[in-house]
């Protein structure tokens, strides 16, 4: 009888011994979440991008990523080793309008009115590239289409 209370205990106890080795990683409430973001060490040179557009009447609205401490590539792999290389994701709104792997693309002729357009820098593996201090490395600029 003493065995059998004995084993419920350490099945009943096994949960919180799993808990209390993970409250470090618990507690790292700030971080970003490993699978969304890959996130740039402090001692890694740092992407800086600035994007600008232009109209023209033939292809309607082009945009120009500027970007330092970071290579574009299409090639894509499972798990990004090399920080400093990717692509961009570009939002119009709320909405992903292309997947950029050079730093000029062409978004087309865009209805009358006034659109934010947002670049975000991916890695390899299309995860976001995230700051260590928290925040991720885009860009944002306002078209005012005619």
């Amino acid at each position: 009888m003493l065995r059998r209370v004995f084993y419920i205990s350490m099945l009943a106890a096994t949960p919180l011994i799993v808990i209390c080795a993970c409250l470090p990683q618990i507690k790292q409430l700030e971080a970003l979440p490993a699978q969304l973001f890959v996130t740039l060490p402090a001692h890694h040179p740092q992407p800086d991008l600035q994007v600008s557009s232009i109209y023209n009447a033939e292809d309607g609205w082009r945009l120009r990523i500027v970007v330092e401490n970071f290579v574009f590539t299409d090639l894509c792999v499972s798990n990004a080793t090399d920080l400093a290389r990717g692509h961009a994701h570009v939002h119009l709104g709320n909405k992903k309008l292309a997947t950029a792997y050079q730093p000029d693309i062409v978004l087309g002729h865009l209805p009358t009115g006034q659109h934010q357009v947002t670049v975000s820098l991916r890695a390899q593996d299309h995860r976001v590239l995230g700051r260590q201090e928290g925040g991720i490395f885009a860009a944002t600029v306002t078209i005012h289409a005619l």
